[in-house]
C-alpha cells in the first residue's frame, strides 16, 4: 500500500534528510520525501495509522504529516 502526506516543517534538504531517516526507522515502511513539493510518499507492509507516523516522526523534530 501506498500513501501520500504532506509534511510541513521542512526548510532545507537537512530537515527532508531527517524526516526521510526517522520514517524509514519505521518497521514495513519504506519512505521517499521531496522537499518541493513537501511530501512524504510511504510504503506500508501494513497500514500504520497517520498517528503513529507522527509519533515517529516528531521524535527527529517539529515536523508534522497531514492528508
Amino acid at each position: 500500500m501506498k500513501k501520500e502526506f504532506i509534511v510541513e516543517g521542512m526548510f532545507c534538504n537537512h530537515c527532508r534528510m531527517h524526516v526521510e531517516k526517522a520514517l524509514n526507522k519505521i518497521e514495513g515502511v519504506t519512505a521517499t520525501v521531496t522537499l518541493t513539493p513537501p511530501v512524504a510518499t510511504v510504503e506500508f507492509t501494513e497500514e500504520i495509522p497517520l498517528t503513529q507516523l507522527q509519533e515517529f516522526l516528531s521524535e527527529a523534530g517539529e515536523y508534522i504529516l497531514s492528508e
